[in-house]
């Protein structure tokens, strides 16, 4: 994001959350679907993500977005992070 790169985040929080509080910024696309949305069914994401491109998962500690992002490894998404530490993580590296 420092670098104002092309990224794509998936935010797993629930959509209440999501509204209050999100990464923005520069070339920085934004996708919410709760994480309670694709425990059933992870395909629900395909047409939103392409399985070549870079994703990063965020949820609020850093647990879910671990989960859905092997999730998607699973599905044959190729590069595919997770956000260690979640929103809470990132909002305390932003106070710095």
């Amino acid at each position: 994001m420092e670098n104002n790169e092309k990224m794509l985040i998936l935010d797993v929080r629930n959509t209440d959350d999501f509204d209050e509080w999100k990464m923005e910024g520069g070339q920085v696309e934004v996708i919410n679907e709760p994480y309670f949305n694709l425990l059933d069914d992870i395909r629900s994401l395909d047409g939103k993500l392409e399985k070549n491109q870079e994703v990063v998962v965020v949820c609020a500690k850093g647990n879910s977005s671990q989960m859905v992002a092997e999730m998607l490894d699973e599905e044959g998404y190729e590069d595919v992070y997770s956000l260690e530490g979640g929103m809470q993580a990132w909002g305390e590296d932003l106070e710095r």
